[in-house]
């Protein structure tokens, strides 16, 4: 065979018959119907050619070896059980593949498929040896290809960032109402109001809004807060012993890294005649700034809400707005600040707004 072999493309040589062919330039070529076996040198085979059907590998191959699924045999019995297939197992697919046999020696044996049955998951194998303690096999399957929808005549995919998974679902940050604090002035000096019980700062009192004394009916700007007690204003004269109403406000920090885009829809509503309400958004890239107060912030209102606040005042004001940041933005953080005032109606004074905002961020 060798020496045939070797002069297999002479045009002199001769073959026995259905041993070889003529090609169409006049060589004579070898021609082999049936198998191919392999041996080494004891005779052993090595690798068999033909006969495997699918079994040379890819997606329609399955091996407990590649992790697709788990090979337990049965100790003192033929049996092998199979789990963690994708499919149905059947004959048809083990006898189209192979199973090799290392033993506790480390001795590979090919465990023969002449008599093959399976049910549930089951292999049972007739023509082997029973399966010793220690035994290890490696199970190789043909089956349906891997990723693939027969009734479609479709490749599988699995879109692991797919667009849904870009947007956060709405969230209802904000959802308030009747912000405004009272209580009653130990005493005022010139443009401030003191309150030796008050624990006024700038996270629940909003600078630059009106505080409303209910006795005199006049109302003056916040100008700043110390100590807690004092409120700093433009125009207060006497307020000592009156009811009195200040300008409170709350802030809403919205988290907004690996987001570039949000949708921002806003609603107010005032029910009294003298109330308002107002809504202002920042920025920052400052870990330290928080919703305590508007440090390391920086305004954004007039960019985002087209104005430098949104506001409703009266008895029947309202406001519903919905705002875009749709150019890419990297930013860190953004922060909702509400204010509710009251500013008028006598000794029947009452806090009458309600707030509500809803975000949708996207990437």
């Amino acid at each position: 065979m060798a020496s045939l072999l070797a002069n297999c493309t002479s045009k002199n040589i001769k073959f026995p018959n259905n041993f070889g062919y003529v090609t169409p330039s006049g060589y004579r070529a070898l021609g082999v119907t049936g198998e191919i076996m392999l041996v080494d040198s004891d005779g052993e085979e090595v690798i068999s050619l033909g006969g495997s059907g699918g079994g040379g590998g890819g997606n329609n191959t399955y091996s407990n070896a590649s992790g697709d699924f788990v090979a337990t045999i049965t100790n003192a019995t033929t049996n092998i059980t199979i789990t963690g297939l994708p499919f149905t197992l059947e004959a048809i697919h083990v006898v189209a593949g192979s199973i090799k046999k290392i033993d506790t020696s480390d001795d590979v044996t090919d465990v023969p498929l002449t008599n093959v049955t399976v049910a549930a998951g089951v292999i049972t194998l007739a023509d082997a040896d029973d399966f010793a303690t220690g035994d290890v096999v490696m199970v190789t399957l043909i089956g349906p290809d891997k990723a693939y929808d027969v009734d479609l005549d479709n490749q599988l995919v699995a879109v692991q960032n797919p667009d849904y998974a870009h947007y956060t679902d709405v969230e209802n940050i904000i959802s308030q109402t009747n912000l405004g604090i009272t209580a009653t002035a130990d005493g005022t000096d010139t443009n401030t109001l003191n309150d030796a019980n008050g624990s006024f700062d700038a996270e629940n009192v909003a600078v630059g809004y009106e505080a409303y004394s209910e006795e005199e009916d006049t109302a003056a700007t916040v100008l700043s807060i110390t100590d807690g007690a004092n409120i700093e204003t433009d125009a207060i004269t006497n307020w000592t012993g009156d009811t009195y109403w200040l300008p409170e406000c709350e802030r809403y920090v919205i988290p907004a890294e690996g987001y570039t885009y949000m949708s921002i829809h806003t609603r107010m509503a005032t029910t009294d005649a003298d109330n308002a309400a107002y809504m202002k958004i920042y920025g920052t890239n400052d870990a330290d700034a928080d919703d305590t107060d508007d440090t390391y912030w920086v305004d954004l209102s007039t960019d985002i809400f087209g104005a430098a606040q949104i506001t409703c005042s009266g008895a029947t004001g309202t406001q519903e707005g919905l705002y875009f940041i749709d150019t890419p933005s990297i930013i860190l953080k953004y922060m909702i600040k509400i204010v509710g005032e009251v500013t008028g109606g006598g000794g029947s004074a009452v806090a009458a707004q309600a707030f509500d905002v809803y975000i949708k961020k996207g990437y």
